[in-house]
């Protein structure tokens, strides 16, 4: 893993003078403290290694992890039978795409379960209809992908 050398006292000034240029003479009271928690945290998340999904790692482990996104959140809502909730999105590029077919090798059992985002909306319906070829654009890292992902959602728009 990549370490990082993040100095804590200049990232809160930096944060202090985003805030003053924001705000012109904002005070710098009790909520000082909360630049400084921010500060720390953003320290502490450069200093942890990234949880990234792995097959077969089950459903809690991958929500836990850092590979989610909210096209991969929403379709896992779903595939779970309504575990948890998720606001609809759908994948927009091959990132996004990325992280849904992580979700699927992380949990096996959703696999068989794609045809069932087909009734969450016409780009829904292009992803579960183009799973198997897009998954494999995906993973020969062909610059097709988006090109064909862009294409199947045009085709469902004017067929609205």
């Amino acid at each position: 893993m990549k370490s990082y050398r993040i100095d804590q006292i200049k990232l809160i000034s930096a944060i202090s003078s985003e805030l003053n240029r924001q705000v012109p003479n904002i005070p710098a009271d009790h909520r000082f403290n909360v630049i400084i928690k921010a500060a720390d945290m953003i320290i502490n998340a450069y200093q942890a290694e990234p949880a990234i999904a792995e097959n077969g790692m089950g459903l809690n482990a991958w929500l836990a992890s850092d590979d989610t996104g909210s096209s991969s959140l929403f379709m896992a809502s779903i595939l779970s039978g309504g575990q948890f909730n998720a606001e609809s999105h759908y994948p927009r590029d091959p990132d996004d795409l990325g992280r849904c077919i992580r979700l699927i090798r992380a949990v096996p059992e959703f696999k068989d379960r794609i045809h069932l985002m087909r009734d969450h909306g016409k780009q829904w319906s292009a992803v579960a209809g183009n799973w198997e070829h897009w998954t494999a654009l995906y993973d020969a890292d062909d610059e097709e992908l988006y090109s064909a992902m862009e294409n199947a959602y045009s085709r469902e728009k004017m067929h609205d």
